[in-house]
């Protein structure tokens, strides 16, 4: 019983190590540091892109915001399709080629 609890609490603990390295790599930006990053990176258009995305993907845009996955900008956009399922897509912001996942 005890084996199998300390199992449990390193397995956890591991678990929140990992959670803790993902947030790390991770940063989106706010609206102003977003229209700071757009000009100072010549990144993409964020409206343009989006309105391009769910274009494509027959969808309706919900959202857009900027993150920087290490050392990449990334678009993290949220599109409702027409059977009502929200999708995520992530587009990198320098060249507007879609990003494999996330991170």
């Amino acid at each position: 019983m005890y084996r199998f609890l300390a199992l449990s609490l390193v397995f956890a603990l591991n678990a929140s190590v990992a959670i803790a390295v993902e947030e790390r790599t991770r940063i989106c930006l706010n609206a102003a540091d977003t229209r700071s990053a757009i000009a100072a990176n010549s990144l993409a258009d964020p409206l343009a892109t989006l309105r391009a995305v769910a274009r494509k993907g027959q969808a309706d845009p919900l959202r857009s915001r900027l993150c920087r996955w290490d050392e990449k900008f990334v678009y993290e956009m949220a599109l409702l399709r027409r059977d009502g399922k929200v999708i995520r897509v992530f587009i990198d912001a320098a060249n507007g080629v879609q990003a494999v996942s996330a991170p």
